[in-house]
């Protein structure tokens, strides 16, 4: 009877030991399935019996992987800070020839300016006068480019100044030669002919409003630009000066009694200040100066992105 207790306890025990030592083999399975790490771990100090976990661990892990969102990033673009970068644009226009100097000041902004040069002069005759011409067109300019949408065209209001534009000219009657003033006829005398100057001159300082196309600071890695611009500025009111010496002869009289320096004659000053005002009136239409040049731009600086 005892050895039957005994050999039947044995048995229990055995059955026991048997059924937890599978419990606990399945919950370090499960375990590891978990926590990779724990596997991974475990797997260096466990037999062999846990290495078909370990793989399927591993292979979990890595296809976790894959499927995970990958992101790609691109280089930015260097953004422009304002006077980061300079350009230079050379043109060639009404104004004659000249340059631009420009540096932005924002996104959309560009600070500019320059000046222009042009002078010619000739000669010609009108109605038997010698005439000499001069013209000269000097000036510089500050503007202001706004690009609105952000591409090339622009729009600039903008200053004149410095405005050294001028017409010169001069004129010699030669003896025997008639000028007529006001509708009166003077005879240039052959002892003192006629000889006379003249200018057209401008205000200094002027506004005006220019539109354009191309950036001299391009918003992209190019330094390169080709800009056109159209606009006008207001001059005012031209001022015209006219000067004649010399003597000048009544055609109805003898030229010993009919000749008398123009300077000291009534007559001549009043037809000459009439000329004046007539001309100084037709030169008001004239009160808008225009704009148009063409030209290339290099702008000096790392390209990069819009200015912020």
């Amino acid at each position: 009877m005892k050895s039957r207790m005994h050999l039947s306890g044995t048995l229990a025990f055995g059955i026991f030991l048997l059924v937890n030592s599978f419990g606990l083999a399945q919950g370090a399975d499960r375990q590891e399935a978990t926590n990779p790490l724990l596997a991974l771990n475990s797997s260096s100090a466990a037999s062999g019996t846990f290495s078909s976990s370990n793989e399927t661990a591993e292979s979990e892990s890595t296809a976790s992987g894959f499927v995970q969102p990958v992101r790609v990033t691109h280089p930015e673009l260097r953004p422009y800070h304002p006077f980061s970068r300079v350009g230079i644009a050379w043109r060639v226009g009404l104004g004659g020839g000249g340059f631009d100097v420009a540096t932005p000041l924002a996104k959309k902004l560009n600070i500019r300016a320059g000046a222009d040069f042009f002078g010619h002069a000739f000669g010609f005759q009108e109605e038997g006068a010698d005439i000499n011409l001069n013209l000269g067109m000097r000036s510089g300019h500050a503007a202001l480019d706004w690009f609105p949408f952000g591409g090339k065209f622009r729009l600039s209001p903008l200053v004149v100044f410095a405005n050294n534009n001028q017409i010169r000219a001069t004129a010699l009657i030669p003896s025997g030669g008639i000028m007529s003033i006001n509708g009166q006829d003077y005879v240039s005398s052959s002892s003192d002919p006629l000889h006379g100057s003249g200018s057209v001159t401008f205000r200094k300082v002027s506004p005006g409003l220019s539109l354009g196309f191309g950036n001299i600071i391009p918003r992209t890695r190019s330094h390169l630009s080709f800009p056109v611009e159209a606009g006008f500025y207001y001059v005012g009111q031209p001022s015209l000066k006219v000067d004649f010496s010399g003597s000048a002869c009544d055609p109805q009289y003898p030229a010993d009694i009919g000749c008398q320096a123009v300077m000291q004659d009534p007559g001549f000053q009043r037809d000459l200040a009439a000329f004046i005002a007539r001309n100084n009136h037709n030169l008001s239409y004239a009160s808008f100066f225009p704009i148009f040049s063409v030209g290339f731009s290099y702008s000096f600086g790392k390209g990069g992105g819009s200015v912020q």
